[in-house]
């Protein structure tokens, strides 16, 4: 017997694992529908194009496209909604592999998961009958959830149980087909066990739904109850991926509903009634949820959902919606969407009861237009104005649920960009694709390089310049620095925007422009008395092999009238810089230009030591880690002091950047520091900006710092 505290605690820990795992497997089924949203809007455009509900039009596509032009639709729709169940059950498998935790030796290959899933599909399928295109489609959505959920759950333990060494002599692809066979045999069993199970169980009747109208009608007209259990009925179906109209049809089989075509009797519910006033847009009245999608979302994925799906919408087909937001299985939408459609049918009921509007015994094409439909069923413009009421009401329900939505929306967008940020600057081996990284964090970094390709050259590109100062405190040089303003997220990194650029192969556009850019502003700081004021500008390894870099380097020179001496290439080590002729070739001619050489982050990248030896570099700027702990760690401050040293034997300039306080600056001027770059002189500043720093401050010499350097070297 388990301890009453140890059983307390089994408990809370299984309670816990149950709760994680239905939050999976709900997100995983959303998420299900929505990689489906293709073959959605393709049943959905085909739907609405073979449901015109005005005959000019009609008429129109029979003169363009023929007499049988609806079959054309209808094998579009068989297509995509005549295989959605079949479709959902293969890709919701595959996601769910792909989440479920991993138990050592139980690895999900997605292909064999997938294949199990369509197979155990077919097999339930089988077990009702000859399976027909209906019963892929939209009538199996349900078995295409459950199959997708179970088949990856029951594969799982069955992998981890027969456990196979790997035979790394043979294919890959022919070892996870071992594999996976007596797996997806059991797992096919299991399947076909349960479903016999379930098809032996008794039928559910629905015929004491007849009765009701004799017991309710003697206190209060039945289709008040009535018609509310069928749009609640309805609602609940659509909300786990059923077409509830399907089961509509059942139901007026079973006298839920009056007799197709007859005319309005308050003892029944009235289907033209709820088609007319309640399903605005579609079940859950979701016409309401586009128009707040318009008010609320302003830019994104809604936004466009919005538009893609307005006009469907218009004819009261809402499958976009339903599994494009998706409305299905989100908790966000579950009140609204059953709230909006019960709140409108007592609307119309009151209407009715009350004489506000009356009802024409004729049938109205459930893809008429809201508005026009109201007014030809009731023959008055009341039916058309209490529909605009109801689109107000269902709008009113959703708005506050889809700005729920939007903003965690947005939070979930900003943390995304966020990890996707860390993770493109964090990145250190050569060459590593975004695409390696996670799927929705290579999907903003994929995006990014598309918007990066798109600014090069236009307003959203600039450059900033950090001074540098002497030990005097005289400004004696500028490092450029490229800033990015994205217009969805604002500033970003620049060593994001280099990391993009490399991986993306934008790297010599990017630089070529940055080259250009900083140039042109050295020409104009020299017209206003800034010419002893070095350009330093950061250069990726990837550059330089390059052939037409020096020529590019030469041109801008030319073009702006700036001397060599006043241009200086720092190249940076967020890559190796490659071992190839044409490197050496390259810089050896940047340096016959008379353009000096600084190697960044020097003591802390690849190889710093030997590409002293390989070019001629007359600057070194120690790497900011080391700056940043010259005061508290002893072995930073050897480290510096031997760079320095370095540096000075082989008469180098020596720059330290981070320098934030003037204890740091006193403590590496001591370790042989000449240059000084940080936040305790000047951030980086736009091109007006630092003009103006450089013309009033930057050529002063601060005394007492001169004072003291000059201690500490004597």
């Amino acid at each position: 017997m388990f301890p009453r505290r140890s059983k307390s605690k089994l408990i809370t820990t299984l309670t816990k694992k149950l709760l994680s795992r239905l939050r999976l497997w709900a997100v995983t089924v959303r998420d299900s529908f929505v990689v489906l949203l293709p073959l959605t809007f393709l049943g959905v455009a085909a739907t609405l194009l073979g449901n015109v509900p005005f005959p000019a039009m009609q008429r129109l596509m029979v003169q363009f496209l023929g007499i049988g032009w609806q079959e054309g639709t209808q094998n579009v729709v068989n297509a995509t909604y005549g295989v959605f169940g079949l479709a959902l059950a293969v890709v919701l498998s595959i996601r769910l592999a792909r989440r479920l935790p991993v138990i050592e030796g139980s690895e999900l290959p997605q292909a064999w998961v997938g294949l199990a899933a369509l197979v155990n599909f077919m097999l339930c399928l089988t077990f009702r009958g000859t399976p027909t295109m209906a019963a892929l489609g939209h009538d199996s959505m349900l078995l295409g959830i459950i199959i997708g959920l179970a088949t990856p759950e029951l594969l799982r333990p069955l992998i981890a149980m027969r456990r196979v060494t790997p035979n790394y002599e043979s294919d890959p692809t022919f070892y996870y087909a071992i594999r996976m066979t007596l797996p997806l045999v059991i797992a096919s069993s299991i399947v076909m066990l349960a479903a016999k199970v379930v098809m032996g169980l008794p039928p559910l009747s629905m015929y004491w739904l007849a009765t009701l109208p004799t017991v309710i009608n003697p206190w209060i007209d039945a289709d008040w109850l009535l018609s509310s259990m069928a749009v609640l009925i309805n609602q609940a179906l659509w909300f786990v991926g059923i077409h509830g109209n399907k089961v509509w049809d059942l139901l007026q089989a079973q006298t839920l509903f009056g007799a197709a075509g007859a005319a309005y009797d308050p003892a029944r519910a009235w289907r033209p009634l709820i088609d007319t006033f309640v399903l605005l847009g579609g079940s859950g009245a979701t016409f309401g949820l586009v128009i707040s999608l318009f008010i609320v979302v302003r830019e994104g994925p809604f936004r466009r959902l919005a538009w893609m799906s307005l006009l469907p919408s218009f004819f009261n087909i809402n499958e976009l919606l339903i599994f494009g937001v998706p409305v299905a299985l989100n908790q966000t939408f579950l009140l609204p969407f059953f709230l909006a459609p019960l709140v409108l049918t007592l609307l119309a009921l009151v209407a009715v009861h009350t004489n506000l509007v009356p009802l024409l015994n004729l049938v109205v094409p459930w893809s008429t237009p809201p508005l026009l439909s109201g007014y030809l069923l009731t023959g008055s413009w009341r039916g058309a104005v209490l529909q605009a009421f109801g689109l107000l009401v269902s709008t009113l329900i959703y708005l506050p649920f889809v700005r729920r939505a939007e903003v965690a929306r947005l939070r979930s967008q900003t943390e995304i960009f966020d990890a996707a940020i860390s993770a493109i600057a964090s990145q250190s081996q050569r060459h590593l694709r975004s695409e390696q990284l996670g799927e929705e964090v290579s999907l903003v970094a994929r995006g990014l390089l598309v918007a990066l390709r798109h600014d090069i050259g236009s307003s959203a590109l600039s450059l900033a310049f950090q001074p540098k100062h002497d030990r005097r405190g005289a400004a004696v040089g500028v490092e450029a620095l490229l800033r990015w303003q994205h217009s969805s997220h604002g500033l970003i990194r620049a060593d994001v925007a280099v990391r993009l650029a490399e991986e993306g192969g934008l790297i010599r556009r990017l630089g070529a422009w940055v080259l250009e850019e900083a140039c042109a502003c050295k020409a104009r700081w020299n017209t206003l008395g800034l010419s002893h004021i070095t350009m330093a500008i950061n250069v990726s390894p990837l550059q330089l092999d390059d052939p037409q870099l020096p020529a590019l380097l030469s041109r801008c020179l030319d073009r702006y009238h700036l001397s060599a001496s006043e241009i200086e290439l720092e190249i940076t080590e967020s890559q190796a810089i490659p071992l190839l002729e044409v490197v050496d070739r390259n810089l050896e001619k940047i340096v016959a230009m008379g353009v000096s050489l600084a190697m960044d982050d020097f003591g802390m990248g690849y190889s710093s030591l030997l590409h002293m030896r390989r070019f001629y570099i007359r600057t070194i700027k120690i790497d900011g880690s080391l700056i940043r702990d010259v005061l508290t760690n002893p072995t930073s401050r050897d480290i510096i002091h031997t760079i320095a040293a370095l540096g000075h034997t082989r008469q180098l300039e020596v720059v330290a950047e981070f320098v934030e306080t003037v204890e740091q600056r006193d403590a590496l001027a001591a370790l042989g520091c000449e240059i000084f770059q940080g936040y305790l002189y000047s951030p980086p500043l736009p091109d007006e900006a630092c003009v103006e720093y450089l013309l009033t401050n930057g050529t002063q010499v601060d005394d007492k710092v001169a004072l003291a350097t000059a201690s500490v070297f004597s």
